[in-house]
């Protein structure tokens, strides 16, 4: 029975927004490390591997002008994408049918952008020798890929708990539609006998049975039960991308929290003065580093020349920070605690960079330019009675430029519209109600996936644009309805009163 199942019609993966694979955080990036710079407007961009569509289609959603593509070998993932695309009105996707080695690149022209999200660690080794060609195939001159694996050495960790998940008796065993189930049930077990380990080698074990006992049965079994999921040295990974015509440029997840990589291990590693590759390979050891997502560029893509401070002087800045203190001391010099994306706590104690993140958080998600933050840092300083010296704007471009790099701080080509005005008949659009019927969060207009509670979900469901405020209010509850309509709004996630 197992093995005449399709594993992806039994466990159907459920597509996820990847915010790191959205084109203007890769250009970004590209940027920050000297790489080309790929177009952001009306760009081109491919998925291979784009199953259900839960990052594509957000992205064709929020970027109408831009030409989309995406590719897999399952065809009822791609039937969901489809009927999803039909829903939302999508009229500038196209989704094929094709294993990647059968895949033609002439059949499909140049495109800006390619993302393999998930695949590269989990396709055999042919096709993931198709998978770079096709990079460099279709890229663009300044074009960009993304391409993400599983990494070494925190992989070794997941690899150990995979192989005894698929050892295991009851596990190998079992039919298909229930391996899942089983592997669950001996994390389980595994983890009541760790209990009373007091040994340091049991805690990384521990934590991967506890993602194995936690997971939903798809996940699980396609991360740890399936044929092929290897995990990839990253000099290893882009020695096998410079043969196929392609340069490493960076990680997408270098300047997100994600990536963070804490100054007490950053330095001394840093003191070394390491081939780069290899300085990232320790890092990645210290760090127990298990996943890595590389942003390529063809090899002979043109370089930009990297200017930081100007670049953030012509961005939109965007933070979620928020301090720990209050009242906030905002003397100069004067530590504060200040908790941010990833629930990771930074310290600051320049004046204005303090006022920065507090202005900051204030406003997210919204982004505003340097020169008006910079304005309202002052105007806020000196409500306070606080100086503000000659070089201030300097400081704040440097401490800018440091959240940034530690993943708290979006740098932003563009800001969408957002619809703040509570109307008559709020209306939540099109992509928010579909999400909100059979997904756990909503993307915003940035590609970020924000999750919320039951209830919102609900309203968000009911805001088709046929019931008043006033019907809202009663159904829901005229308090919850007056707090969730701006926060709404507030994430790009309403229609503008006066799109067409």
């Amino acid at each position: 029975m197992g093995s005449s199942l399709d594993p992806y019609d039994v466990y159907a993966y459920r597509g996820v927004t990847v915010p790191y694979s959205a084109p203007p955080h890769l250009a970004v990036c590209s940027y920050w490390s000297g790489g080309p710079t790929p177009c952001i407007d009306r760009f081109s961009l491919v998925e291979l591997g784009s199953g259900d569509g839960g990052n594509l289609l957000p992205l064709a959603f929020y970027h109408p002008k831009c030409r989309f593509v995406g590719i897999d070998c399952s065809r009822s993932a791609l039937d969901r994408a489809h009927a999803a695309a039909n829903v939302l009105g999508l009229e500038n996707i196209s989704l094929v049918l094709s294993d990647i080695r059968d895949v033609s690149s002439s059949e499909f022209g140049r495109f800006d952008y390619v993302v393999a999200h998930g695949l590269y660690s989990w396709v055999p080794d042919d096709a993931r020798s198709a998978i770079l060609r096709f990079c460099r195939d279709v890229l663009a001159p300044d074009g960009l890929a993304y391409v993400s694996y599983n990494a070494q050495p925190g992989w070794s960790t997941r690899q150990v708990v995979r192989d005894t998940l698929r050892r295991s008796r009851c596990v190998r065993d079992a039919d298909v539609p229930e391996k899942a189930a089983k592997a669950i049930a001996v994390a389980a077990r595994l983890l009541e006998d760790l209990s009373a380990s007091r040994f340091a080698s049991t805690m990384v074990l521990a934590d991967e049975l506890v993602r194995v006992r936690d997971g939903r049965p798809y996940y699980v079994f396609h991360e740890y039960l399936t044929e092929t999921n290897d995990g990839f040295w990253l000099r290893d990974f882009v020695d096998r991308a410079c043969d196929s015509g392609l340069a490493y440029l960076v990680d997408a997840h270098f300047c997100r929290w994600e990536g963070y990589v804490p100054p007490e291990l950053r330095k001394p590693v840093a003191e070394r003065r390491l081939d780069p590759l290899d300085e990232e390979e320790t890092l990645d050891l210290m760090g127990h580093r298990y996943f890595r997502a590389s942003i390529l560029a063809r090899s002979d893509a043109r370089r930009t020349p990297v200017l930081r401070h100007e670049f953030i002087a012509q961005r939109y800045i965007a933070s979620s920070l928020r301090p720990q203190q209050d009242p906030l001391d905002l003397d100069e010099g004067t530590a504060a605690q200040f908790v941010g994306a990833g629930s990771l706590e930074i310290t600051l104690d320049s004046s204005i960079v303090k006022a920065a993140a507090v202005l900051l958080g204030r406003q997210w998600p919204r982004g505003i330019r340097l020169d008006e933050l910079y304005e309202q840092c002052v105007s806020l300083l000196g409500r306070y009675d606080r100086r503000v010296s000659t070089d201030c704007r300097t400081e704040l471009l440097e401490g800018i430029k440091i959240l940034f790099e530690v993943g708290q701080v979006d740098l932003r080509y563009q800001e969408p519209m957002y619809s703040g005005e509570v109307v008559e008949s709020p209306t939540a659009h099109a992509l928010a109600r579909w999400e909100a019927a059979g997904r756990d969060a909503l993307t915003t207009p940035h590609h970020h996936s924000v999750a919320f509670d039951a209830d919102t979900m609900s309203l968000v469901r009911s805001m088709d644009g046929s019931r008043s405020r006033a019907e809202l209010r009663e159904m829901f509850g005229a308090e919850f309805v007056e707090e969730t309509l701006p926060i709404l709004g507030r994430f790009g996630l309403l229609t503008h009163p006066h799109s067409p």
